[in-house]
């Protein structure tokens, strides 16, 4: 029995995810760290970026229609695997280079996104998300597994997040997913990221946590929104320097744990943070319109390896909710689904009713 023909994972479902990060940030803030909540302030600016979001992507399922889509062939299945396999090859190098495994040491965490990693990361999420949607076959998951471990081995839940999540929405439109087998993938995702984030939290010797893994997740929601909190007053004050830096050198969220709490520690504001800091309201705006646009239209090109782009484009977008978009390897995904809408721009038309 497959899961109801219900499109669950178009856009909006960005809009249900920061929401639910929201009230798990409020509860996390007055729980487990601060001594009031989370300022009204905060609330109504992640409503309004909802909001704007929204539109942008109501405007795309309206107004624009988009026929056959054009299908890519070049990359055959035989390719896709040697490739995948390739990722995973490369991530064991860099494990075997960096000295150890980055899950049990904060030491070596803060190595492990080498350049090695930058290119094996991306190109195995790329190529397992093509390879499903193009040439699906039930032994292709045993790879999407490997990939989960080898890659959560480095010590960063977004990782195991960012191969689950859209291998998972990949299947989810192939309707390759039954209730049970979805409910458990569900659970193995929130399981898998569960825990690798306590793991490697205990893993930090300066730090002593007393939280469980559940309060945990509460705790660093909590905090990432009060890093947005600190960050309203401070609104176009860097005038683009951390967009400069995501596309330069330099490490964005240790620049914005430096500027906003003067102190050099590496730090997650939100899919909202770093646009506000940098160019206030009106770049929030832009940034939140955008995504709603993009996402919206992806969407509507999601056949054939569209589908493995677009579950990509939207886990790391659903990411960037605590991250914030602050990785120029992610910003590289997005251009992937602007050279899709590209490659079949004379499809796409706009609804004039």
């Amino acid at each position: 029995m497959k899961l109801e023909k219900v499109d669950y994972f178009q856009p909006f479902i960005v809009v249900v995810a920061i929401i639910a990060f929201l009230l798990m940030g409020y509860i996390g803030s007055f729980n487990y760290r601060f001594e009031d909540p989370l300022d009204l302030e905060v609330i109504l600016t992640v409503v309004f970026s909802c909001i704007i979001f929204a539109a942008g992507a109501l405007i795309v399922k309206y107004k624009i229609n988009v026929g056959n889509t054009k299908e890519i062939n070049f990359l055959t299945e035989k390719a896709l695997t040697i490739l995948v396999i390739t990722a995973l090859v490369l991530q064991t190098l860099n494990l075997v280079l960096i000295g150890g495994i980055p899950l049990f040491n904060s030491v070596l965490k803060s190595n492990a996104t080498t350049n090695i990693w930058r290119i094996a990361y991306p190109l195995f999420l790329i190529m397992i998300n093509i390879l499903l949607a193009k040439y699906y076959d039930r032994k292709y998951l045993v790879l999407v597994l490997l990939g989960a471990i080898i890659f959560g081995l480095n010590g960063y839940r977004t990782s195991v997040l960012g191969i689950l999540g859209s291998t998972f929405i990949t299947l989810y439109y192939l309707e390759k997913i039954s209730k049970k087998v979805g409910i458990g993938f569900i659970a193995l995702i929130v399981v898998g990221v569960i825990m690798i984030g306590y793991i490697a939290s205990q893993s930090i010797a300066t730090q002593h946590w007393t939280l469980n893994p559940i309060e945990l997740l509460f705790y660093r929601a909590g905090f990432t929104l009060e890093v947005f909190e600190r960050i309203l007053p401070l609104a176009g004050t860097t005038h683009g320097h951390i967009l400069s830096m995501i596309f330069s050198s330099g490490s964005p969220r240790t620049f914005i744990g430096q500027y906003v709490l003067s102190d050099n520690v590496c730090l997650t504001s939100t899919l909202f943070g770093p646009v506000y800091l940098d160019f206030g309201l009106i770049g929030l705006t832009i940034q939140m319109l955008f995504m709603g646009l993009f996402l919206g239209l992806v969407h509507k090109l999601k056949k054939g390896i569209g589908v493995g782009i677009y579950s990509i484009i939207l886990t790391h977008t659903l990411i960037w909710i605590e991250t914030g978009p602050t990785d120029i390897m992610i910003w590289f995904l997005y251009l992937i689904g602007f050279v899709l809408i590209l490659i079949n721009f004379n499809y796409i038309k706009l609804n004039e009713n």
